[in-house]
């Protein structure tokens, strides 16, 4: 009689990637790895669920961990990791973080918003992205005016009134593709006399168009890194934006039309690009 031995492991790692644009989890075409910082030949690649989770195990000093569960490690003994992300399909930026591992649930590296929502890794658009007719965009490429370079990782947010704002964030070379929902139709305005029709009319879909604000948050970095950190991305100061070649102003607005791409530029910079200018350093 042969007897069978069932052994199960603890996942100290589970996180899901969250399409900034659509709010849609990613289950495909991305390379994610995990290593001790400055140590990135104990690397280990992260495997998909069904579910989308993205699951890391093997880590370099959680074995013990994975094999026997809760009691292997002391509370107080997380190991610290870095966590690179890169997309083969040209979908996303790449970026990285810093995780203390093992996890509890769904790892978020950043703070939830709402706080109710489901953990999860932003991920922003890359300007290689194609286009969808379901989604508005704006490109630019933005140029830091102080050091006379591209604004490598800047990040634009976008609203349209009050709504909560779009955010998207540059490449290595300064360049942003920023895709959105279109915002809600205009008011449709009262129906003429005489029209037969009680209902109210207003202008066909391809002519609606819309008020957008532009915000800038930006820090200069030397060297530009390769894997962005997420925490620096989103915890950039706010710069100021060159409407036109007079000065840079705290907020720029442009005009939105249905299916047409939105490119944002300084007016009359001699190649075409959005000019900003940096207020302040990340801590």
């Amino acid at each position: 009689m042969h007897v069978l031995t069932k052994v199960s492991r603890v996942v100290p790692f589970g996180m899901r990637f969250r399409d900034e644009s659509t709010g849609h989890f990613i289950g495909d075409g991305l390379v994610v790895r995990a290593f001790p910082p400055s140590r990135p030949s104990l690397s280990r690649h992260a495997f998909v669920t069904p579910s989308k989770v993205w699951v890391l195990q093997d880590l370099p000093g959680l074995r013990d961990f994975e094999m026997n569960g809760e009691g292997a490690l002391p509370k107080a003994s997380p190991k610290r990791f870095t966590v690179e992300l890169l997309d083969t399909l040209g979908r996303f930026l790449p970026l990285s973080f810093h995780a203390d591992l093992p996890s509890h649930g769904l790892f978020s590296p950043v703070p939830l918003s709402p706080p109710s929502a489901e953990p999860s890794v932003p991920l922003f658009s890359a300007p290689t992205r194609q286009a969808s007719r379901t989604l508005a965009v704006l490109r630019a490429e933005l140029w830091d005016t102080t050091h006379d370079a591209p604004a490598s990782w800047a990040r634009l947010e976008l609203s349209v009134g009050d709504g909560a704002p779009a955010r998207g964030v540059a490449d290595d070379k300064g360049r942003i593709a920023l895709f959105f929902q279109y915002p809600a139709p205009e008011d449709f305005a009262p129906a003429t006399a005489g029209s037969g029709s009680s209902f109210s009319q207003g202008p066909p879909l391809l002519s609606q168009t819309w008020t957008v604000r532009l915000s800038a948050f930006y820090a200069h970095r030397s060297p530009v890194r390769e894997f962005p950190e997420l925490d620096d991305t989103l915890g950039q100061p706010p710069a100021r934006l060159w409407p036109d070649l007079s000065g840079a102003q705290d907020h720029i607005e442009r005009t939105l039309r249905f299916d047409q791409e939105l490119v944002v530029r300084t007016q009359n910079d001699s190649l075409s690009r959005l000019r900003l200018t940096p207020t302040g350093s990340l801590p």
